[in-house]
């Protein structure tokens, strides 16, 4: 038994560092909600950016700095600047609070503002700490502004996950997938078969939104029988 736990767990991981897989894991999550041209996109009363990819500047640094999966901020500008919305609104809070630290979306504002967008078109949610409280906490946010669309901004990875997150809110809204992983690149072909550890990554990364996605669907179920019994 033990013998053959010990296979399995190494084909489980063999597998999930193979780049053909993990390339396969995460284009099956980033085709849903492909990323729009610029000009195609149609003008919507707010953009929400959801946070990540954001380092805050704890010592030694000085300075924000753009991490993995921080295109989504610089597409949010874009949109702003190509009068897509009036408003940009940022959600992150501090998973782990640090001392004398903000939260992210304070940072992420000081960034816009250094890409030219007015900090009065800036407005931040920065308590939550998941993408689920992101949603939950932005209701009254987009109450108090009279928001009844948005386009919804984060990695084409997460971006189908956090959609149903915010599907339930009382607007419309539109995915504006960033951070695009998986394109139509042509790499040598030994290459797509030899195991590495930034495909392991990449393929625990897409579980995890797999993971989430049905956590989610599985904690909403629960929620409607308790309802419908109640």
């Amino acid at each position: 038994m033990a013998r053959v736990f010990g296979v399995l767990c190494v084909t489980v991981f063999l597998l999930a560092s193979n780049p053909r897989v993990a390339a396969w894991l995460a284009s099956s999550l980033e085709q849903q909600y492909p990323q729009n041209r610029l000009e195609d996109i149609a003008e919507h009363d707010a953009i929400i950016v959801l946070g990540g990819g954001l380092r805050i500047p704890l010592p030694p640094a000085q300075h924000t700095q753009l991490g993995h999966g921080s295109d989504r901020f610089w597409y949010a500008a874009r949109l702003y600047k190509a009068n897509k919305a009036r408003y940009i609104i940022v959600a992150g809070g501090n998973v782990f609070e640090q001392p004398g630290m903000h939260g992210e979306a304070y940072y992420a504002k000081q960034l816009f503002t250094e890409w030219g967008v007015p900090g009065e078109a800036i407005l931040l949610e920065d308590q939550s700490r998941t993408t689920a409280e992101n949603s939950q906490a932005m209701r009254t946010l987009l109450d108090d502004q009279k928001v009844e669309s948005a386009l919804l901004v984060t990695s084409a990875l997460h971006m189908p996950r956090a959609y149903d997150l915010f599907k339930p809110l009382d607007i419309a809204i539109t995915p504006a997938s960033a951070d695009v992983l998986i394109r139509d690149a042509q790499w040598p072909g030994v290459l797509d078969w030899i195991p590495s550890a930034s495909a392991l990554q990449l393929s625990t990364v897409a579980l995890h939104e797999y993971y989430g996605a049905w956590f989610n669907h599985i904690s909403s179920a629960l929620k409607a029988l308790i309802a419908k019994g109640s």
